[in-house]
């Protein structure tokens, strides 16, 4: 009791962290992974309690697959190393090195864990092997003269290098006085040159320390910020055996008590995306280490307790298309892993709707619990990983589920503009669920020129979405097609969108209204338009979106520019698109779910319909028997694409657009709408009409 009281007091006390950064961390080693004087509670937690289950599979796993397993070679480079020198085939080669890194420390890990439960010595045997072994192999490689050893340098392959040094030095630290003065002295004198090399090159690559919270100003970069955790956590296990590591210390902690995050603020939003969102698995791990050193800054910002809502808003159970970059097959859903971390948050927050989120999770994937030993080489977070979490907050209890249909149906995260609209949250299967985005993040880093693109799933099915594949980053795909306007719903003037990998290419959300019928929001994303076009040209680019009776969705696009210009309407679908251009309606069938379109502009459309891309999808990742990512969604070469452009020029554009859903049907929806008196005027489908009139800033829906 007195421990679940601290526990709680230290998540409640963010303005009483310590000015001191070292004023928590212990006088004894251990300090990462299980902590002095707490060994033998974990070896219950493991064996009786509620850890047995994954540990049990953990062990099972290891005793089969890896306590024989031979260390592998060390990795050699592969040429030029620079993203921007990516093929196909060296990203192969680049994964291939991560692969082995992800093999090494995965086997010195769980053969720690399981000499820490049971006392054998045949695993604290396995761990000293792969410890030692890998403190053997090379740094700064030469790579311009050839094939050579040091591919796992962090300035060669950072994530190869990631997914040794966040585990390594723990390892070390559970096992120091089972080394020889002459082991330590091997693993140390890496350790210094490893973990030097390693903040160095955050420091440098991520302007780390100019970086401000809520704020991209800095010349930041994603992988040093998602780096940051394992400097503090390494700079824990080797407090006593490195004087750099105490300055390690105090760098991490005070990037987490006084800048984290760049990627977004006190609303809890993440501007590269719901996929790179798990990047706070990430950063969980260094707030778990204050957890159990009992230091109040531990989860304690107002980040921390609202971003797990920026799963709950934005994720759905069912795979389906979202903004910024998704893994590979371009889609994402409430992941194993992450609705394990969730409830994880759940404990130390104590809140019931994270937790009622995490339980809808219908991930094929197995729990952390149940995975074992399973894809040891790519799969990070770890099963042994998320054991030494569970374990930190096992004393916390798991609070009573509150149901999500409490929540308010609509959430604007200010702090990375995005906004969610829901007509039944948490309800997968009964849900109209928009995303709308409008960032003041830009194009820049993992996201994509998508300012005022929206993205419509219901019933269980994606219906309007983001369109194409990453199947590696910075492929022909991903940059020409994946990262452009023209893979959004969203507009083109004169054909030409936004300019991505661009800071400047903004956007921002201007309202979210919500009355007694409707859901109101507006961006505007003039900011993003003009940078491609001449300068001056563009006055206004703003896209009103309505959500009605929880029932269906109304966009208003408004144009305004100097010179007479074409507007291009987009809406990309999984499935074919049907257009019926006497009535002005499109209509698509995936799944569950089907999507009616009429469109309504203020001058005569030419309606295109494609299928395909333009840009061809790396043929190794859509061939069965090569590389396939299945369980990041279909490798779907045939999604639609509609395009409607203005026939004539004009300096103002005005196009209403009215989507309407539904459930199990194969027909398009007896939808009709037309402008009268400057009202939008909707015969809906169940025989209702409604009249809307949209202002500047009054909407009133009759």
């Amino acid at each position: 009791m007195l421990r679940h009281l601290i526990a709680l007091l230290c998540v409640a006390a963010a303005p009483f962290a310590a000015a001191n950064p070292a004023a928590h961390v212990p006088a004894q080693a251990p300090r990462t992974m299980v902590l002095a004087g707490r060994h033998d509670a974990f070896r219950a937690y493991c064996t009786t309690g509620d850890g047995a289950r994954a540990f049990a599979r953990i062990k099972e796993d290891f005793d089969r697959d890896y306590l024989h397993l031979p260390f592998p070679a060390e990795p050699v480079t592969y040429g030029d190393p620079s993203p921007s020198k990516r093929t196909s085939d060296k990203a192969d080669k680049w994964r291939d090195v991560q692969d082995v890194c992800g093999i090494v420390s995965g086997v010195a890990e769980a053969a720690t864990l399981c000499w820490i439960v049971t006392g054998e010595q045949q695993y604290l045997a396995k761990a000293k092997e792969f410890l030692l072994a890998s403190s053997r192999w090379h740094l700064d490689p030469d790579w311009r003269s050839g094939d050579v050893l040091g591919a796992t340098d962090i300035a060669y392959n950072d994530e190869g290098h990631f997914r040794l040094w966040r585990k390594l030095p723990l390892v070390y630290d559970q096992i120091r006085d089972q080394l020889t003065a002459d082991e330590k002295k091997l693993v140390l004198d890496h350790f210094r040159a490893r973990g030097n090399r390693s903040v160095e090159w955050t420091k440098r690559e991520g302007s780390i320390e100019q970086i401000r919270r809520n704020n991209i100003e800095a010349k930041l970069s994603s992988h040093p910020v998602r780096f940051m955790p394992m400097a503090g956590l390494t700079a824990l296990a080797l407090w006593d055996d490195l004087p750099e590591a105490r300055e390690w210390w105090a760098f991490t902690y005070k990037f987490y008590r006084d800048q984290f995050t760049p990627w977004g603020g006190d609303d809890g939003g993440w501007a590269e995306g719901v996929a790179y969102w798990r990047g706070t698995m990430e950063h969980g791990f260094f707030q778990d280490a204050l957890l159990a050193l009992g230091d109040p800054l531990a989860y304690s910002t107002a980040f921390w307790k609202n971003t797990p809502y920026f799963q709950i808003y934005n994720v759905q159970p069912y795979l389906a298309t979202s903004f910024g970059d998704l893994s590979n097959a371009g889609k994402f859903n409430l992941e194993s892993g992450v609705a394990e971390f969730l409830l994880h948050l759940a404990r130390v927050q104590q809140d019931g709707y994270v937790r009622a989120y995490a339980e809808l999770c219908t991930d094929k994937r197995p729990r952390p619990a149940d995975a074992g030993l399973k894809g040891l080489d790519r799969r990070y977070p770890t099963a042994a990983e998320f054991v030494i979490r569970n374990f930190t907050s096992s004393h916390l209890p798991l609070p009573a589920p509150k149901s999500l249909a409490e929540l308010p149906a609509q959430r604007w995260f200010k702090d990375v503009g995005w906004v969610s609209l829901h007509s039944a949250l948490g309800s997968p299967s009964d849900d109209i669920h928009v995303t709308f985005v409008s960032s003041p993040y830009g194009s820049f880093s993992h996201s994509h020129a998508h300012q005022n693109g929206f993205v419509l799933n219901a019933y269980g099915a994606g219906l309007a979405v983001n369109s194409g594949f990453r199947e590696w980053h910075n492929s022909p795909h991903h940059n020409e097609w994946v990262r452009q306007t023209l893979s959004k719903n969203a507009v083109l003037i004169d054909g030409l969108g936004q300019k991505v990998k661009s800071k400047d290419a903004t956007g921002r959300i201007t309202r979210l209204e919500n009355g007694p019928r409707y859901a109101w929001t507006t961006g505007d994303a003039t900011a993003a338009y003009s940078l491609l076009q001449p300068k001056g040209r563009v006055r206004q680019v703003l896209r009103d979106l309505v959500l009605i009776d929880g029932r269906y969705l109304v966009i208003r696009d408004q144009v305004k520019l100097t010179t007479p210009g074409k507007l291009t309407w987009l809406l990309h679908t999984e499935r074919q698109l049907l257009w019926a251009p006497a009535r002005s309606l499109a209509f698509t069938v995936n799944g569950p779910a089907a999507l009616t379109t009429k469109i309504v502009a203020s001058t005569e459309l030419d309606v295109k319909i494609t299928e395909g891309f333009t840009v061809q999808v790396d043929p190794k990742y859509t061939t069965p028997g090569q590389i396939n990512y299945s369980s990041t969604g279909e490798w779907n070469l045939k999604q639609n694409h509609l395009g409607a452009t203005s026939k004539t020029a004009a300096t103002e554009h005005t196009i209403y657009s009215v989507l309407w859903p539904a459930k199990d049907s194969k027909q398009p929806a007896s939808l009709d709408a037309s402008l009268v008196d400057g009202a939008l005027v909707i015969k809906r489908p169940d025989g209702k009409t409604d009249r809307l009139q949209l202002g500047d800033k009054k909407l009133t829906l009759d």
